[in-house]
């Protein structure tokens, strides 16, 4: 926007970026060897556009033409040709010898002619086959032809309403919202406005009168394999009609009609009768049921061969077919003839083209961008015949392998839109700062009739949304206000500082305007926004007759005034740093595929929010447009992703760097910038991920840095052959990918002027998550300025309902559930299965952990805290007073917005869904004035009443905000934002304290007594009031190891025995990667997969593990050494083991030190300590699987309570987020 105001907010570029002259000129450490490889050498032999195919096979054929067929052809002065039919004439005369040798020579040159004629038809069969035959007439295999017809795409806001009260309504509803002749599909509603506050109340006037969704209409759809035959369809249906009189006269027939050549290029029976089955708009087709064509899911692979731009003949292609009416309001006469028309579609996989009333109207990719066309000139009232021939591969699809399905169809809503003559808004952008500046630019058309009678009015209003699906307060009167003349005088109706002028051309006439509407002001006392109080205003733009006030067009959008910036290699909003708590997160619904409900999306950021996540990447394409205004209302940090990424490119930045692929590089980051630039959310843009790095990603940042300064840009690929670093020249953000701790540390300190935001750094597949405690110590630490946080990989699970006869337990498919016979051994199974919460949005064990370490308030380390690892918590003080310290890092919130509960808790009390409710709950109320680090102030007399009962004590603080959040829909729905536990280890006044704790534990009247045989050692016990003596348990002296244990009614407990394990089913992560590799590996050498695991996967723990021994299938057997009595009293036994852990090829593992601890209530308490193996095994061993005991009980025990952290699953390190207690 600075290039319109120069005072506006723009970032500050890095200098390591401003300085770099790409690409000659780079940060020395990463010279760009990538891309020089690319471009002088794999460009060459692995061709990517139709030139470097055409050069690399004339080549081929070149070479082969000059080294062997013309010393083949031409022999010193004689032709080959003349030789041969010499000694064909010679050996008829019997002459063993020729001119130029024997009857051998003869033989060997007609060998070689052989040879050579088959090699070079060979080639050229391979080049016309694979390459050649594509050339003409194919734009969906043509990287140039992106686009045919269609319109620049404007704001996502544009609305071409005619109300000013409607257009703040629709502001505030996140839905695309339509006419109401209909009802809208997913992503759109309609809504009627009849009073002040609007929100969709009966009666009134169509807020949105010029826009109508389309999705619910009567679409109808069949598929086919070829798109030349789809399209052949097309053109036959249309001659059908035409000979049945199925449709008016008042088609006109021109160059751009159905019978241009290309769309003639199959055969087919003229007589063929075409079967039409229903379909909905939107809907994926791949998760429809009857239609073969299936969903497929690759990480890096593209599901066809990889011979950019070309795609296989065998192309699902489906044909949408519409017959439709105008609206009744649409169809007057008088207007009709004046009016505009255009169709806009809001996604669609990948390709498609467009045909209205026999005419050919465009062609568009990009499936997640929107496309429109205009369609004045091919409408009419009725009976109108409208084709869209979706093709699912494209050489758009080699620009969007990312990791999640492979779908194809109209994803996203279809509307038609009407503008009058005298809307002359086409599209406008607005740029709020923190200082209350607010700049507007609106693009006007070219044409204008009655130029000197219009003017532009400007109103700011402070509404509040009332729900997230819509609804407004606010006053009636804007807090500010300005009418903007066309001509360029200005009239303000504000207290604020207000600019203004027009931009046109010097010749420009009354029906010949041109330019822009650029407003400037400065509002005072603004609210800010930010993700913790999300404040938005409502700008209304319209305009009106100068004469009589009549309204032309009115436009609307919801602003936040905030600014970002980067100072000292920070980043930082409003002039605070930020910590990026961010997920990545896919368009997915287990049922709908890639049509995603608005009221999924918002249920998925109150997930989002509910769990201390404060950011979203838009991984790894722009999302449908409701989702953004979402985040504007809730609150959340959006990095937009452009559609780009080529991950199955061999090298990954081949098209990177090819100029043929420029424009539609540059064409996928522009048009999502210009749809969503709007919105207060997003706060940093980024290029595409897991391109390479190439020029054009250089000219794609020029352009976007063109069309927005004020957000800086981040982009992680590039830097390495294979893979990205995020440090290149490109990103001002560096957002490397799964570094290791020690490594992002490097990180921040290598570069010290640009931000470390991880783009992904925690990868959610299966048991996963552990160790993150490590990542946000760094995260936190202030040292680390410019370490900011970063984004976990992923937040759903991207699974498929799979649909089952009978009333079954629902279940969800991954890749390879879906094949059919044209993709079997495509997919790439489970790696789908990676994320944080299942496909219908229930959380998975990690969660909490996640939650916990991402919470805004947390228990800092004093003198209480022995240890300098605040995850093992304890307090000792002899002092009458505790007190606890808390540091906030909330970045607007204030200690007056939150309060505290408490609690005390004991090792007798259980806890119910994290809480308790044996013990008394206390609150406390922060002010204002409490400083950053602040001290809370509880006494010590309770705390000395729970311990002085049971042996161990807790005191459980849990932080709420004070009023409902945004993202709260009910009390009983979110989690508090901060929890954290204490153990609480008191020294007493009294020094006989420890003796009343062991009478509380010792009963009178109880005894134990050990038996041992020669295979065996009993334990017997007989309770208080009991007359005999019962068996408790029994040792194995084999094993050393429990085989039985009875409770207090002498029933058996166990059906097999507790023995030590170190064995578990392996992780995709501990397996290294090893099954996605054999899956990419050709049949004839997939079958000695095991040389391959022996010589790149000797780093992978599953191989450690099982080149040890420790393998599931056939774990390690305990050896028991010794086995002895250390202590026997009237209440208590001892009985320690010595064992070896023995493979199943009688190797010695690990040497273990297990102690016994029987007491006469028939409790036990087993202790094992486990030996560091001895010599080079310890180095063959780097972690162990598990460490832990495994037994099998009597299947009539139902429940069981434990002493222990919970409620969730937890590990020694997935552990901060479970608190301890009895459950």
């Amino acid at each position: 926007m600075n290039f319109y105001f120069p005072q506006a907010h723009a970032y500050k570029v890095p200098p390591s970026v401003q300085n770099a002259v790409y690409p000659f000129h780079v940060p020395p450490r990463l010279f760009p060897y990538d891309v020089y490889i690319h471009r002088y050498l794999t460009m060459w032999i692995m061709p990517t556009n139709h030139i470097t195919h055409t050069i690399f096979f004339g080549t081929i054929l070149c070479y082969i033409g000059v080294r062997w067929w013309i010393p083949l052809v031409v022999r010193g002065d004689k032709f080959l040709l003349g030789i041969l039919m010499g000694c064909e004439k010679r050996d008829n005369n019997d002459n063993d010898i020729t001119d130029d040798g024997s009857i051998c020579h003869k033989k060997l040159l007609w060998n070689q002619f052989y040879v050579l004629t088959v090699v070079t038809i060979t080639v050229i069969v391979v080049a016309w086959r694979r390459v050649f035959r594509r050339f003409s007439g194919r734009p969906w295999m043509d990287p140039n032809y992106t686009e045919f017809n269609r319109l620049p795409v404007c704001n996502s806001f544009m609305r071409w309403m005619v109300d000013e009260e409607g257009a703040r309504d629709v502001a505030c509803c996140p839905f695309l919202v339509a006419t109401a002749d209909y009802r809208g599909g997913e992503g759109c509603q309609t809504m009627k406005g009849g009073d002040d506050k609007g929100g969709g109340g009966g009666g009134g006037v169509d807020l949105v009168p010029n826009v109508w969704n389309m999705d619910q209409q009567q679409w109808k759809f069949q598929l086919y394999n070829t798109v030349e035959r789809a399209l052949n369809v097309v053109y036959q249906e249309w001659d059908n009609d035409l000979e049945h009189g199925a449709v008016g006269d008042d088609i006109v027939n021109d160059g751009g009609t159905m019978g241009s050549t290309w769309m003639k290029q199959s055969s087919m029976d003229g007589n063929e009768v075409i079967s039409w089955r229903p379909i909905t708009v939107p809907a994926n087709w791949t998760m429809l049921e009857g239609i073969p064509d299936k969903p497929i899911y690759t990480n890096i692979k593209y599901p066809f061969p990889c011979i950019p731009p070309f795609v296989p003949d065998k192309n699902p292609t489906g044909v949408y077919k519409l017959i439709f009416d105008l609206p009744s309001k649409w169809q007057d006469e008088m207007s009709f003839a004046k009016d505009n028309y255009m169709i806009t579609f809001h996604g669609v996989e990948s390709a498609f083209f467009l045909f209205v009333n026999g005419e050919y109207v465009g062609y568009s990719q990009d499936s997640r961008i929107p496309a429109s066309f205009d369609l004045t000139p091919h409408l009419k009232h009725k009976a109108n015949v409208m084709y869209v021939v979706v093709c699912r591969w494209s050489d758009g699809s080699y620009l969007e392998d990312q990791d999640h399905w492979w779908m194809a169809g109209i994803h996203r809503s279809v509307e038609l839109l009407r503008r009058g003559p005298d809307m002359d808004i086409l599209d406008y952008r607005v740029q709020a700062d923190m200082d209350g500046s607010l700049f507007i630019c609106v693009d006007l058309k070219k044409t204008m009739s009655r130029i000197n009678q219009k003017r532009i009015s400007f109103k700011l209003f402070d509404d509040e949304q009332s729900t997230p699906m819509g609804g407004r307060e606010g006053e009636h009167l804007p807090v500010w206000s300005v009418v903007q003349e066309i001509n360029g005088a200005s009239n303000s109706n504000s207290n604020s500082n207000s600019n203004s002028n027009s931009n046109s051309n010097s010749n420009s006439t009354e029906e010949e305007f041109t330019g822009e509407i650029r407003v400037s002001a400065k509002i005072e006392g603004v609210k800010l926004w930010n993700a913790e109080d999300p404040n938005l205003y409502t700008l209304v733009i319209g305009m009106v007759n100068s004469n009589d006030g009549a309204i032309y067009q009115v436009e609307s959008c919801r602003i936040g005034f905030r600014s970002v910036d980067i100072e000292d290699g920070v980043l930082m909003l409003n002039r605070k740093p930020i910590t990026i708590c961010g997920v990545n997160r896919h368009e997915h619904h287990p049922d709908h595929g890639k049509v995603v409900s608005v009221e999924s999306m918002a249920r998925d950021i109150e997930i989002v929010k509910n769990n201390n996540f404060n950011a979203i990447r838009t991984s790894h394409y722009p999302n449908a447009a409701p989702f953004y205004r979402l985040c504007d209302y809730y609150g959340v940090f959006v990095c937009d992703e452009a559609n780009l990424e080529t991950h199955g490119m061999m090298p990954m930045g081949k098209l990177a760097d090819d100029i043929c692929w420029s424009k539609a590089f540059v064409e996928r980051v522009t048009r999502m910038v210009n749809r969503d630039r709007n919105h207060a959310s997003i706060i940093f843009w980024s290029l595409g991920n897991e391109c390479g790095r190439g020029r054009n990603f250089n000219l794609a940042r020029k352009a976007l840095r063109k069309l927005d300064t004020s957000r800086p840009i981040c982009y992680e690929g590039g830097g390495d052959l294979f893979e990205g670093t995020g440090e290149t020249e490109l990103t001002d953000i560096i957002c490397s990918m799964y570094p290791n701790v020690e490594r992002t540390i490097a990180l921040s300190k290598k570069n010290t002027d640009r931000p470390i935001i991880l783009c992904e750094y925690s990868h959610a597949m299966g048991n996963s998550n552990g160790n993150l405690h490590r990542y946000w110590e760094i995260f936190r630490d202030l040292s680390l300025r410019n370490l900011q946080g970063g984004f976990i990989w992923d937040m759903i699970d991207q699974g498929i309902t799979l649909r089952h006869s009978g009333n079954c337990r629902r279940t969800f498919g991954y890749g390879g559930d879906f094949e059919d016979k044209y993709y079997v051994g495509v997919n790439d199974k489970q790696f789908c299965i990676n994320g944080l919460f299942s496909p219908d949005r229930k959380p998975h064990p990690a969660v909490s952990e996640v939650r916990y370490l991402q919470q805004p308030i947390h228990l800092i380390e004093s003198e209480y805290f022995p240890y300098e690892n605040a995850r093992e918590r304890y307090i000792t003080s002899s002092s009458e007073i505790l007190r606890f310290r808390f540091i906030s890092y909330f970045h607007s919130l204030s200690w007056s917005d939150v309060y505290v509960e408490y609690f005390y808790c004991n090792d007798k009390m259980k806890y119910v869904n994290g809480d308790t409710t044996d013990s008394e709950i206390f609150r406390y109320f922060p002010t204002a004035d409490d400083s950053e680090e602040f001290i809370m102030i509880n006494t010590f007399d309770r705390a000395q009443k729970c311990l002085s009962e049971y042996s161990r004590c807790w005191i459980t603080f849990k932080w709420y905000f004070r009023s409902k959040m945004k993202w709260q829909r009910n009390n009983h729905e979110y989690h508090p934002i901060a929890i954290e536990t204490v153990e609480l280890c008191l020294p007493w006044p009294d020094e006989d304290h420890n003796i009343e704790i062991n009478k509380i534990l010792r009963e009178e009247g109880c005894s134990i007594k050990v038996q041992e045989s020669t295979s065996s050692v009993e334990l017997w016990v007989k309770a208080r009031g009991e007359r005999f003596m019962r068996r408790c348990a029994v040792i194995d002296k084999t094993t050393g190891c429990i085989t039985s244990f009875c409770n207090n009614a002498s029933s058996e407990m166990l059906n097999e025995p507790m023995v030590p394990n170190f064995t578990r089913a392996c992780t995709d992560n501990d397996r290294g990667g090893i099954d996605r590799v054999r899956h990419l590996m050709p049949r004839w050498v997939a079958f000695k997969i095991r040389l391959l695991e022996r010589t790149l996967f000797n780093y992978s723990y599953w191989y450690k593990w099982k080149r040890l021994g420790l393998d599931p299938e056939s774990p390690p057997r305990p050896v028991c050494d010794l086995l002895k009595l250390v202590a026997e009293t009237s209440d208590h036994a001892i009985i320690e083991a010595d064992i070896s852990m023995i493979t199943q090829h009688g190797k010695r593992l690990f040497h273990l030190h297990v102690s016994y601890h029987f007491r006469c209530d028939g409790s036990v308490k087993i202790s094992t300590i486990l030996n560091k193996p001895n010599g080079g095994l310890k180095y063959l061993l780097p972690s162990l699987p598990r460490i832990g005991y495994t037994f099998c009980m009597n299947k009539d025990i139902k429940n069981v309570t434990y002493l222990g952290r919970g409620p969730e699953e937890n590990y020694p390190d997935r552990k901060s987020g479970s608190m301890i207690g009895v459950w």
